[in-house]
């Protein structure tokens, strides 16, 4: 799946069975856990862009990557 659009981050957020709070930790987003997720939520909502090194995160996380000390179901 190639992440270029809103829709396509959600959906593969989706696909991942992560929260809003999980990618934002997986992307290691700045910031306070609950204004990193609203970040994703924006990018989600169109309303703020996706970069180029997200949609390749979020390509590699779909293809069985996950970031060193991941482990699902944290928040």
């Amino acid at each position: 799946m190639t992440v270029t659009t809103p829709d396509d981050l959600k959906a593969a957020r989706q696909r991942l069975g992560w929260s809003l709070r999980q990618m934002a930790r997986a992307l290691r987003l700045a910031g306070t856990p609950e204004k990193a997720a609203t970040r994703v939520r924006e990018m989600e909502d169109g309303r703020r862009e996706i970069s180029g090194p997200v949609c390749v995160a979020v390509e590699s996380f779909l293809d069985g990557f996950r970031p060193e000390s991941w482990r699902d179901g944290d928040e």
